[in-house]
């Protein structure tokens, strides 16, 4: 997968801000800003919320052809192809692009992360219909971040992570407003909604499959079907990702020890989580924090 910098470099070839460091983007979006996505490279590592606020457009999206029209949002993940098949000439909209790890490293947007953004990204269904006035909301959002991007605000980063923050709780809230979610079934749903509400409050010392299901009434096998039914990921996937952002978020945030962080989040001594973290990053706990 491509960084937003590469992908952005390779299709205009310089940078879009000044000292630009590539994690975070907002901008406006019309026909033929629409169609650059086709020169991308590859995948992109980056989640992104396109809304569509005149015109059509129609993608290939992970294989499948979608449609988004104006009060559509459209939401992509990290790795996923894409490709624009037509865009119509009166297209506008805006996107609101965040690098993979700032995403989901960043301790300003944690608690955002773990209330909020699973539940969001892992849905199959990428389009999200919105009301006029939640796009506005939302619309707002992303021109104010676009804002701080070329300010000089000494708090610049902070400002930005904490926009996305409110941009991801909002969505979310909107989301469970919605009566109607992708094509499950209600019981399947249900249990994978179920799964998510109960996984932040729990996962720092329930790292088993056999804990989860047994709080919902069902087999470990069942509840990893349905999780992957519904999102395409697993149940170890999910617990070892809110695992690395709390592993992240203590090394960057405390002056806990390495000992000290693995019993933190439960983890029998400090070899056992290392290998988990370097497994996850590639990198020590120790490398990881002499980088910070």
């Amino acid at each position: 997968m491509y960084a937003i910098s590469d992908t952005w470099m390779w299709q205009y070839g310089k940078s879009h801000y000044r000292d630009w460091d590539g994690r975070f983007l907002s901008l406006e979006a019309d026909k033929e800003t629409n169609l650059r996505t086709n020169t991308l490279p590859g995948t992109v590592a980056a989640y992104a919320f396109a809304i569509v606020l005149n015109g059509t457009s129609t993608l290939l999206y992970s294989g499948r052809e979608i449609t988004i029209e104006r009060d559509h949002l459209f939401i992509y993940m990290p790795g996923f192809p894409i490709r624009i098949k037509d865009v119509s000439e009166d297209f506008a909209g805006l996107w609101l692009v965040a690098d993979e790890s700032f995403t989901v490293e960043t301790p300003s947007i944690r608690n955002a992360v773990r209330s909020a953004l699973l539940p969001i990204f892992e849905m199959r269904q990428p389009v999200v219909g919105i009301s006029p006035e939640e796009c506005a909301r939302l619309s707002s959002l992303i021109r104010i971040a676009g804002e701080y991007l070329i300010s000089e605000n000494p708090l610049r980063e902070e400002m930005l992570g904490n926009l996305y923050a409110i941009f991801l709780m909002d969505l979310s809230s909107i989301l469970s407003r919605q009566s109607k979610r992708g094509g499950f079934g209600k019981s399947t749903e249900e249990l994978f909604m179920n799964f998510m509400d109960m996984l932040p409050k729990h996962f720092v010392r329930e790292h088993g499959i056999e804990f989860y299901a047994d709080a919902l009434n069902v087999t470990p096998t069942y509840l990893s079907r349905a999780v992957r039914q519904v999102s395409g990921r697993t149940v170890v996937e999910y617990i070892n990702r809110l695992l690395l952002m709390e592993a992240i978020w203590l090394l960057e945030s405390t002056a806990l020890s390495i000992d000290e962080i693995a019993e933190r989040i439960n983890y029998a001594d400090s070899t056992t989580f290392g290998r988990f973290f370097f497994r996850m990053k590639g990198v020590t706990p120790r490398e990881y924090r002499k980088r910070l």
